[in-house]
């Protein structure tokens, strides 16, 4: 039987220093953006907390244990999908690259790399908000605000393929 979250639902995990003033990151290989590590929900994840502790091992070489979920993120249209929000810990391994991660690194708060995917900073702020909705729709204004995304080809092409593929993907298995 095909899991029920299969395909139509992501995760992203944070992962803060224990002071609280860094955060992990990685460098995705495909459109050479910072971002948190994560991915979609596959048939063979009983959980979104099994998909994300299994997605952030693949792409950074550390085990996690689950601390909260931040907040679950509506979409907004066919290539954006529901999204789980983890914040976690790391409770060991090392740091590796992957073929979709190019780095991993801590970055402080206050000096984030510039090449961060624009929504992420509205997550982090979600994140250290200890008030923030369980549930919400996923930022728009990131489109608007960051129009030099789309118009940039080694960012918008790579980006695009991989959302088509993921579409392709969705059609053939439904």
């Amino acid at each position: 039987m095909q899991n029920p979250h299969s395909l139509e639902k992501a995760v992203l995990v944070i992962v803060f220093s224990k002071d609280r003033k860094s955060l992990l990151l990685i460098k995705r290989d495909d459109v050479r953006l910072y971002a948190f590590a994560g991915g979609a929900i596959d048939e063979q994840d009983s959980s979104a907390e099994e998909a994300a502790k299994r997605e952030f091992e693949e792409e950074t070489g550390y085990k996690i244990a689950i601390l909260r979920q931040v907040a679950l993120y509506s979409p907004f249209g066919p290539f954006s999908r529901t999204t789980y929000l983890f914040e976690a810990e790391i409770t060991s391994g090392n740091p590796k690259t992957s073929l979709e991660t190019r780095e991993v690194k801590f970055f402080p708060l206050d000096n984030l790399p510039k090449n961060l995917v624009p929504l992420y900073h509205d997550l982090i702020r979600d994140a250290l908000d200890p008030n923030c909705p369980k549930e919400k729709p996923m930022p728009r204004m990131y489109w608007i605000r960051d129009w030099k995304f789309v118009y940039n080809p080694l960012i918008f092409v790579p980006f695009l393929w991989g959302r088509l593929r993921w579409w392709l993907k969705q059609q053939l298995n439904s």
